[in-house]
């Protein structure tokens, strides 16, 4: 099963960040595709944002879920959540511990995580992929 893996674009900034996010889907046994880091590498590679977004599209298309965390706002994860529950796509999000999660992005998840230190997310998520048919 295939995961796109929302990241916000920080140039490298947040590199390990999300080197160690997808690090801990591939250890929960999912394929992982993240658009920031094998798309555009960490760079602006897009000059025409409704290019990034169709090519952004295209890629959750052809996966099987998207993870997207809600702990801090970003409008861009929420659009490619909003395509990804459009297309009738699995949506895990993953919410640090006593961030308010509102019930608009509630309805769109499958499953939601709660987790104190980000390596929670592992346990959760093998147990999150054995629900999932394909």
């Amino acid at each position: 099963m295939k995961i796109f893996i929302t990241a916000t674009f920080k140039y490298e900034e947040n590199k390990p960040e999300i080197e160690h996010l997808c690090s801990l889907v591939k250890k929960a046994g999912f394929q992982d595709f993240c658009f920031v880091r094998d798309m555009e590498d960490y760079q602006e590679t897009f000059s025409d944002s409704r290019k990034l977004m169709l090519s952004a599209k295209d890629e959750i298309e052809s996966c099987d879920a998207l993870l997207i965390d809600f702990s801090e706002k970003s409008t861009g994860r929420t659009l490619e959540a909003g395509m990804a529950f459009a297309m009738g796509k699995k949506i895990i999000a993953i919410v640090k511990r006593g961030t308010n999660l509102k019930d608009t992005a509630r309805g769109v998840c499958d499953a939601v995580i709660e987790y104190d230190e980000i390596d929670d997310i592992v346990p959760k998520l093998k147990k999150i992929k054995q629900g999932f048919k394909k």
